[in-house]
């Protein structure tokens, strides 16, 4: 897990520069989900959306 991150004299969360690295990931991901067509199946898309962004930044913390 990563410490306090200083950038310009600021501490940053761990969590947020988490967050940051999580955002390309789920961007790609909504593009293949997105061009698969499985959203039309999927009966709350924003929320399914939401949960994949919440899932994948718990693994990125469990793993890195």
């Amino acid at each position: 897990m990563l410490s306090e991150v200083a950038v310009a004299g600021i501490y940053l969360p761990p969590l947020f520069v988490y967050a940051l690295m999580v955002v390309p990931l789920f961007l790609g991901m909504r593009f293949l989900i997105g061009r698969s067509g499985l959203l039309r199946w999927i009966w709350h898309p924003g929320l399914f959306e939401f949960a994949i962004s919440v899932c994948l930044l718990s693994l990125l913390v469990l793993y890195v």
